[in-house]
């Protein structure tokens, strides 16, 4: 984004401090570490820190100019602008910044789980016809999506925006400052219900993704979904839906399994992604559905979902010595702990899950921790071994039901020896948990024992 100082002034209704020459800012930082061409830095204040302290470092790094809340004392020579709150600030400049790009398109992506992954899938896509862009790691929430909103480069003509939520008027904000063409609703599942009580709630937070869209907007929803399937009708937005099970207007048929993959056709085109986990057919399926939305033939749009959406510790398989390790710390709910133990089984060999609690589930935590064990007990799982203070109702559902699965739980410093225990010469290990429980670590120290 280029806009000269003078236009950032005007729109946050402030006096230009230090004035001299008006300068063109091309980018926007929030770290003081973090300093490009031409760059505004924006000092935000958390609970921890203050990015007010990091001014003097912001400009000694090539900052042409900063915001402030705070009264500063700095070099005579560097502009700024005084406001009552930075980070409100940056939100209304990104807002004013997407009202002012009228030519660019862009989806809006939201969802229970598969946000990140279809995200990926998406870009790929569209990367094949236009000049794309995407928001990066968890740069999805109140500060994360108006900060990417400012760095979209003025030649971007499509940009891919990942939404999170945990209650109701969070996606409404993020969607009224990025006013997106196309919505997705990837799934209505369990994560934050904590907050939002039912799973018809999370539905009515995540159809917010609404409330910032044209008239003429498009809303793409999974059609497997219950909830999504159930209230589709509810929706403001024209519905374009995707799925494998109900009929859909994208709808995944003839689906083959291979070693390294899927294969599958959508209205007579046959499709293939690189991956272990069944649900990234649903994944890829959105992003079939804005391909062709947006008119990009099918041959770019199979090429663009060709490439491996490999991202850290969201299934990522890791192979050493006859012996696979599937890395799924970075987060967990009821839905992806079953899509990821069922992608475990395609697997051959021994199979050990390692499984951890997932969080924010409140009163709710018992049932869906207890729903997994259930699941467990029906699939042809060797070893369980979980760890956490939920996860024992995993545990306990798997000691009860099953006499074939060894069950385990332990502590996280225990895992480890029982893991050197039960290991095979071919054998899996899945590890999953919310990323609260850090279980992460347990994955590293794992490897490196290895």
């Amino acid at each position: 984004m280029s806009l000269w100082l003078s236009e950032i002034a005007e729109t946050l209704h402030t006096n230009i401090e230090n004035f001299r020459d008006d300068v063109l800012i091309e980018s926007f930082s929030i770290n003081s570490k973090s300093i490009g061409k031409n760059t505004l830095f924006i000092p935000l204040k958390g609970n921890k820190f203050d990015g007010h302290d990091f001014i003097q470092e912001a400009i000694s790094r090539g900052a042409i100019s900063f915001i402030t809340q705070k009264d500063v004392n700095t070099e005579k020579s560097c502009p700024y602008l005084k406001v009552e709150d930075t980070l409100k600030a940056m939100q209304i400049l990104a807002k004013a910044y997407r009202e002012k790009r009228k030519d660019l398109i862009v989806i809006g992506i939201t969802g229970s789980v598969g946000k990140t992954t279809t995200k990926e899938y998406v870009f790929n896509v569209l990367s094949n016809k236009f000049r794309s862009y995407k928001n990066e790691g968890n740069f999805n929430n109140h500060i994360g999506l108006p900060y990417s909103i400012l760095n979209i480069p003025d030649e971007v003509k499509v940009a891919t925006l990942e939404m999170g939520m945990s209650n109701f008027g969070e996606i409404s904000f993020l969607s009224k400052i990025a006013k997106p063409n196309i919505g997705i609703i990837t799934n209505i599942g369990v994560a934050h219900i904590e907050n939002l009580k039912t799973r018809y709630n999370i539905f009515l937070a995540k159809s917010e993704i609404q409330d910032g869209m044209p008239n003429d907007g498009i809303l793409i929803i999974n059609n497997d979904n219950d909830i999504l399937y159930s209230h589709r009708h509810e929706l403001k937005r024209k519905v374009v839906t995707v799925g494998i099970e109900n009929d859909a207007d994208f709808r995944a048929k003839d689906i083959q399994k291979v070693d390294n993959g899927f294969f599958f056709v959508v209205s007579n085109h046959k499709y293939f992604i690189e991956s272990f986990n069944f649900h990234d057919i649903y994944n890829s399926l959105f992003a079939i559905a804005v391909g062709e939305i947006l008119g990009i033939e099918k041959e770019a749009i199979e090429k663009g979902i060709l490439k491996k959406c490999g991202l850290r510790r969201r299934f990522e398989v890791i192979k050493k010595d006859g012996l696979t390790v599937v890395d799924d710390s970075y987060n967990a709910s009821t839905h992806s702990m079953m899509s990821a133990i069922n992608g475990v089984c395609g697997f051959s060999g021994k199979k050990i899950l390692v499984l951890g609690d997932m969080l924010e589930l409140g009163e709710f935590s018992e049932q869906e921790h207890r729903k997994v064990g259930k699941y467990i007990v029906s699939k042809p799982i060797d070893v369980i071994i979980c760890t956490g203070k939920d996860a024992f109702y995993i545990f306990d559902e798997v000691r009860k039901n099953s006499s074939s699965i060894k069950a385990y739980y332990a502590s996280k410093e225990e895992c480890l020896n029982i893991l050197k225990k039960e290991i095979e010469i071919e054998t899996v290990v899945l590890f999953k948990a919310s990323r609260g429980m850090k279980l992460d670590e347990l994955v590293d120290n794992f490897l490196r024992g290895l």
